[in-house]
């Protein structure tokens, strides 16, 4: 019977090990990286201004609303500027 119940606790052991980086893993987030890449990839230049309100965009839902005014002014389409800054913002 020991042995018997030593081969179920490595099993155990061995199956938890694996399953561990899976269940401590944090959850995706986005960046201002994500915004930028997003913009980029629809033509738009990626500057200092779009970086600088991309940035903005990070500090959740006061600084998702300053990213949308400044891509706004920097000239970036309305859904373009609302799907960029909604990427540097959601957690």
């Amino acid at each position: 019977m020991g042995k018997a119940r030593r081969i179920i606790g490595m099993a155990a052991a061995t199956a938890l090990a694996g399953a561990l980086p899976v269940l401590v893993a944090s959850p995706a987030q986005a960046t201002s990286g994500d915004c930028q890449n997003y913009l980029r990839n629809l033509g738009y230049t990626v500057g200092n201004g779009v970086v600088g309100a991309c940035d903005l965009g990070e500090g959740g839902f006061v600084g998702e609303q300053g990213c949308f005014a400044r891509l706004l002014q920097l000239g970036v389409k309305y859904d373009d500027t609302r799907e960029a800054c909604y990427q540097a913002a959601r957690r």
